[in-house]
């Protein structure tokens, strides 16, 4: 019995050691960049030895792969079926907006790593595929006939960025209140625009 105790303290010591390497990877990321970002550089920050974290990831890849894993996990892609029961373009509108105030929310290391610098290699770029199309997805859903209008995605590309959400977070809104307000600021101008195109 006192075995196994031991065996479970150990492997939560070896999950803890993972977790740290895990976040000080992120924090570096975000920092400097994945190109400057170097294994030494994350051993230290996560204080363990060189060997230490390479017994946990062997190489850059796998690290990578870990990273990709542990933030899909905090921040999962919206569903389609977001949409249910949304009749009109403005509670698509508010639909998307909710949506996405929540998933930057979610996502904010991420969005700090990909500004810093876009995460390029195989392993991102194939994440970063998959974020892309459930967005493109998502607006066609939201615009409906516009989905086919450059101006009207410039106008979504434009509505859905961090930094027009966090704008609209000044005074402490909550997400649901953010939302409410991007609806209501851009929905008049979709609305008009489905009458000029006849959609």
């Amino acid at each position: 019995m006192p075995r196994t105790y031991r065996l479970g303290a150990r492997a939560a010591q070896k999950d803890a050691t993972r977790d740290r390497i895990l976040d000080a990877a992120i924090e570096l990321y975000a920092e400097f960049g994945i190109s400057r970002t170097t294994m030494s550089m994350i051993a230290a920050r996560a204080d363990v030895a060189p060997g230490t974290l390479r017994n946990h990831f062997s190489s850059r890849e796998a690290l990578d792969a870990a990273m990709v894993a542990r933030l899909t996990a905090e921040a999962p892609l919206p569903e389609l079926s977001i949409f249910e029961g949304a009749t009109g373009i403005e509670e698509r509108l508010r639909c998307l907006t909710v949506v996405t105030g929540a998933f930057f929310e979610q996502t904010a290391r991420l969005q700090r790593m990909w500004l810093r610098e876009p995460m390029l290699s195989p392993i991102w770029a194939e994440r970063g595929a998959a974020y892309g199309g459930r967005w493109a997805q998502l607006v066609s859903i939201a615009l409906g006939p516009l989905a086919e209008d450059p101006d009207a995605m410039t106008v979504i590309r434009a509505v859905l960025q961090p930094a027009f959400f966090e704008s609209l977070r000044t005074g402490e809104r909550t997400n649901e209140e953010v939302a409410a307000l991007a609806t209501a600021l851009v929905t008049p101008w979709f609305v008009a625009r489905l009458g000029t195109t006849g959609g």
